[in-house]
């Protein structure tokens, strides 16, 4: 989930029962999952959980190193994100739900999200192998999601987290598709070319190729474009006329160009390409 730039107003709903471990919502996921652990509703206290990012269904707050606390706005209930992990069930590289509390918010396991880390002035001095080994990560998880036939529909590295043991795992599932249903999420303004149906697992590796390039040199695809206000057009356009970064020379650089101009590679091949990729 993209933090947005001015932080949504706290989901009051959420302080006023969060904090009730749920008894039966849903019973399916519950017994899909694995036992959930019991929550003391006294280790949050009512009001005091800081606010870190909001997308458009959800907002998440800190509860502590390890969690994070996700409440759903008003009039969102949370479904497909329930449906999703009832699905995926436990993958090394999705992050792990923790519990479901009596409102139908989620805790989730905490990781620092990868565009923080990427994007920092010191990325430069991460070596292309940590790179590789967290792409590699991220890529399994995508491959994960599409074999049980759920497109992810915002692909990027706003969604997604190292964790404290070193692990890049997905997260957000609240506007994926699900058997070709709707997809309430969109890709970022970089990630997107038109395509038809308009998400796809195949739009889904098309986005997966610009967080390579994003984790590589620490900054978007056509990041010129990034203050102009029409940026969504104008960088369609470049797509729709086969502009993309000059990308030759970089690390996995014939990878990012296979996400973006072949319609038929999956992500179970790229999988297979950054496992064989030797920096």
């Amino acid at each position: 989930m993209a933090p947005h730039s001015e932080p949504y107003p706290p989901n009051r709903r959420t302080f006023l029962s969060c904090f009730a471990f749920v008894g039966a919502l849903p019973a399916r996921l519950l017994k899909a999952i694995r036992p959930l652990p019991s929550i003391p509703s006294d280790s949050f206290p009512i009001g005091t959980l800081k606010f870190i990012a909001a997308g458009k269904s959800s907002a998440v707050y800190s509860i502590d190193r390890k969690r994070v606390l996700k409440a759903f706005h008003e009039h969102e209930d949370g479904e497909l994100e329930y449906r999703a992990y009832e699905r995926l069930r436990s993958h090394p590289n999705i992050a792990k739900i923790l519990g479901i509390m009596k409102d139908g918010s989620i805790v989730l396991e905490r990781g620092t999200s990868l565009r923080s880390i990427c994007r920092d002035p010191t990325a430069a001095d991460i070596p292309i192998q940590t790179k590789v080994k967290w792409l590699r990560h991220a890529a399994r998880g995508y491959q994960h999601l599409h074999s049980c036939n759920i497109v992810h529909g915002d692909v990027g590295c706003n969604n997604l987290i190292l964790t404290r043991k070193n692990i890049v795992k997905l997260i957000d599932f609240e506007g994926c598709s699900i058997d070709g249903g709707e997809a309430g999420s969109c890709y970022e303004w970089f990630s997107y070319r038109p395509s038809i149906p308009s998400v796809s697992q195949r739009t889904d590796v098309f986005a997966f190729g610009c967080a390579i390039y994003e984790v590589v040199t620490g900054r978007p695809p056509h990041y010129d474009l990034e203050s102009s206000r029409n940026q969504d057009r104008e960088v369609e356009q470049r797509y729709i006329d086969g502009h993309f970064p000059i990308v030759a020379d970089l690390p996995m650089g014939q990878l990012m160009q296979s996400c973006w101009l072949s319609n038929h590679i999956t992500m179970s091949e790229v999988v297979q390409t950054l496992e064989a990729f030797v920096p």
